[in-house]
């Protein structure tokens, strides 16, 4: 073979070989440990939320499309929510609650929610039907972080029951499903009993579907965004100029046990 031809047929099996190692259905192969694929999932979030970390990443902005949720009606099915997270105290959750979309955002110890008219509606009828426990004015909103020491964090999938659940296609994208569950002993020390997850991973190891149950309850999300990033800009926590509800931290937490309802 001439050698311009041989080293035209090693140019084109380069390329195939390169098609391969970048394919999204070939990085996420079934052969691929269970565990280091939950492990390549979690660690950027582990990331953002860990108190020491070497991760220049601590904030993170995800955007969902409710699939289903108990106690929702059917037809908010489809409807967009946003999450923007930065550690250790910054939090903007924009989404469907009350039949119109609510932005409710904490920035350190002051937090702010909008429509105001609407969500003080919330809180003031959560209050008449006596739903709402007393106010400790001297309690303040903890940091957010996960339930676990650092040092347990780098285990973290290790504490987790991981099973295949094979391969599926989200929006035409080949995902790897698995299905989650803490440890028994993790559950029973935590006393999260009855907590189980299905995720859809893709190729980049980025969530592309989460259903996540307890009995008697189900939330079913799909990512159309997930993004990591030193920190957000300082306009993401900042309250517009009209119809807006300001809460200290005890406020703060019985507008999470009306929407709990």
């Amino acid at each position: 073979m001439p050698l311009v031809q041989r080293q035209s047929v090693k140019f084109l099996r380069g390329l195939l070989a390169a098609a391969v190692v970048a394919s999204p259905w070939n990085s996420l192969r079934a052969e691929e440990n269970r565990y280091d694929v939950v492990s390549k999932l979690l660690t950027p979030f582990i990331g953002v939320l860990a108190k020491t970390t070497k991760s220049p990443n601590r904030a993170l902005r995800l955007t969902g499309r409710l699939e289903r949720l108990t106690g929702v009606p059917a037809e908010l099915a489809g409807a967009t929510a946003e999450v923007a997270l930065q550690f250790p105290n910054r939090l903007r959750v924009h989404g469907p609650l009350l039949g119109e979309t609510v932005t409710i955002c904490r920035d350190r110890q002051q937090v702010w929610a909008t429509p105001g008219a609407r969500v003080q509606a919330l809180l003031d009828l959560a209050t008449a039907q006596k739903k709402l426990g007393k106010i400790d004015a001297a309690a303040r909103l903890e940091p957010l972080q996960l339930p676990l020491p650092d040092q347990q964090l780098v285990f973290l999938p290790a504490l987790l029951v991981v099973k295949d659940a094979g391969t599926e296609a989200v929006d035409g994208e080949p995902c790897r499903v698995l299905d989650l569950a803490l440890l028994p002993e993790l559950e029973k020390s935590l006393k999260e009993n009855g907590w189980s997850a299905r995720v859809w991973v893709r190729a980049d190891y980025r969530p592309a579907r989460l259903v996540l149950r307890r009995t008697g309850w189900e939330l079913a999300v799909k990512f159309d965004r997930v993004e990591f990033s030193p920190r957000l800009p300082d306009e993401t926590w900042t309250p517009p100029a009209e119809d807006v509800l300001m809460l200290d931290g005890p406020r703060f937490r019985q507008l999470l046990q009306a929407i709990g309802g």
